[in-house]
Formats: structure tokens, C-alpha cells, sequence
């Protein structure tokens, strides 16, 4: 009898799968793009993968080599930012992921043959910062949303001064929007 070995994956063991997984589910290239360590920077955080499309939704992997420690600053960073969050782990990690994310959060495994499950199905998030989520845009990005809003700015105004003024005059659902198709219009997008 032979022994069977047993792989100890890694975070690029997960992603290609999962990159191809979740295009399988999303196929259309046109509604539905993919951007790889996506930053977001208030407060600083990098996720593994963000699939845009109608909603922002945010996929961290933690493979077998990784721990779990690092959710605890995770986990509020990505909740203001994203719409949905799921963790793609491995069965190792399961029972503490549980107890490390919020119930909102969706949780997927990588199975030993290369599989993916859904362990529990991501929900709708229903605190996102607008703000947090204008400040992942470039000041370029931010100005053509002033713009499409039929906001005149100054090509001087600050950063700051920018993503005030839209937080305090568009609706959150028309930011979002307009930030997501600033965000997929992007290079760099799979």
C-alpha cells in the first residue's frame, strides 16, 4: 500500500483555481471584472481578489501555510469596503474561521481535489463607508465622478476636499455605482 501524500497549499495553489472558478461563475468580461491585491487604503488593507460587477465583492485566502491572525485587522477594513466578503480557506481553517469573521461573511473551501464549496453563502453587507470606498479612487477617478454628476471642481482641490464633497452630495447607491464602474474601467482587470 502506498501512502498518499498530502499537499499543504499555498495561497498561489488557491488563487488560479479560484480566479477560474469565480470567472466560471461570472463569464461575461464585459459586466464582471477581477482585480488581483486589490488596495484599499483607509484604513490599509490589500484583499487577494475583488470581483466587480453590480456590487463590489471581496475573496481573502488563507491557505494552509497561513493563520488566521491577521483577520483581526481584516475583518473591519474589508466589511467598510465591500458589499460582500468571502474567506476561501481550506478545511484546516474552517471550525476557527467561523468564529473569526462575521456571519455575513461567506465562507468557501478549497477541497484536496481542486474543488471549490460553498461552506455558508455570503450576505449583503449593510454598513459600507461611502467614504472608505471614494478614497480607494484615484483623485483622476474622482474627478471624472464629479464630473459625470454634474459637479465642477477646481483641478487644484485636494483628495480630501473631493471625496467630501461627493460623500456629502450624491446618493450613497450613485457613488457606489459610479465608483464601481471607475474601478472596472480600470487596466489590470481580468
Amino acid at each position: 500500500m502506498t501512502e498518499v501524500e498530502i499537499v499543504s497549499t499555498t495561497d498561489a495553489y488557491i488563487r488560479a483555481p479560484l480566479l477560474k472558478w469565480l470567472r466560471s461563475l461570472h463569464p461575461d468580461r464585459l459586466t464582471a471584472k477581477m482585480l488581483e491585491e486589490f488596495k484599499m487604503p483607509r484604513p490599509s488593507a490589500r484583499i487577494d481578489v475583488a470581483l466587480v460587477n453590480g456590487e463590489m465583492a471581496g475573496f481573502e485566502i488563507k491557505s494552509d501555510r497561513d493563520t488566521l491572525t491577521r483577520l483581526a485587522s481584516q475583518v473591519p477594513a474589508f466589511s467598510r469596503f465591500f458589499d460582500r466578503v468571502s474567506l476561501v480557506t481550506t478545511q484546516k481553517h474552517l471550525a476557527e474561521a467561523k468564529t473569526k469573521i462575521p456571519n455575513w461573511w461567506g465562507i468557501v473551501v478549497f477541497c484536496d481535489d481542486g474543488r471549490f464549496k460553498i461552506a455558508r453563502t455570503s450576505k449583503r453587507n449593510r454598513s459600507v463607508d461611502v467614504t472608505a470606498f471614494l478614497f480607494a479612487l484615484s483623485k483622476r477617478e474622482l474627478m471624472s465622478i464629479a464630473r459625470r454628476a454634474g459637479i465642477t471642481l477646481p483641478s487644484t482641490a485636494k483628495k480630501d476636499t473631493v471625496v467630501d464633497l461627493l460623500a456629502t452630495s450624491l446618493l450613497k447607491s450613485d457613488i457606489r455605482s459610479l465608483a464601481r464602474e471607475a474601478i472596472k474601467s480600470r487596466s489590470g482587470c481580468l
